[in-house]
């Protein structure tokens, strides 16, 4: 279950101890997150190893569980599953600094623990900060949330392809690729 400790400063957020917890900051709320189970690593891998496979072809790279800085008043740090950062901004950021702003694309897979409002607020704060497009998979219904910057969701399920054609020309990915065991 995620939860919170109360509004953190940066600084505060960045003396947090290593506690094998997975820790994000939310507008100064700490989201406290066990770590992830199998399938969700297992299907972070899959979505991560697919979009590595489209980087020739596109202006950037994909990343597992990078951190993204988005704002310091309030502050908030997410660590997407997976992302796909643009070369711009893989340029921009010094070798031992966090990302500034979101990556163009942020991939993650729900684990029970977390609540709707968490999650929405997590879209919300990654699209608002620059993000092309947030995944969302949900593992227990097999399904795909595209949450897009004008505020349109789409869901793709079993059948369904996922591209995302500004960021990954000619790049898709079968639904189902996702969930083979």
């Amino acid at each position: 279950m995620a939860t919170t400790t109360g509004l953190l400063s940066w600084e505060a957020f960045e003396q947090f101890p290593d506690d094998g917890m997975h820790h994000e900051l939310i507008e100064g709320e700490v989201q406290v997150l066990p770590p992830p189970k199998s399938t969700h690593s297992r299907i972070a891998k899959r979505i991560f190893l697919e979009l590595l496979s489209a980087e020739s072809n596109a202006a950037g790279e994909a990343l597992f569980e990078a951190g993204f800085k988005l704002s310091t008043n309030p502050a908030s740090w997410i660590q997407p599953d997976v992302s796909f950062v643009l070369n711009e901004q893989l340029n921009s950021t010094g070798e031992n600094n966090y990302f500034l702003g979101s990556p163009a694309l942020a991939v993650e897979v729900v684990s029970p623990s977390e609540t709707a409002r968490d999650l929405q607020r997590k879209i919300d704060l990654l699209l608002a900060n620059g993000s092309l497009a947030v995944w969302v998979i949900y593992p227990e219904t097999q399904v795909v949330k595209v949450n897009l910057p004008d505020g349109t969701t789409h869901t793709r399920g079993m059948n369904d392809t996922l591209a995302l054609p500004a960021l990954l020309p000619d790049w898709q990915l079968p639904v189902a690729k996702l969930f083979e065991e």
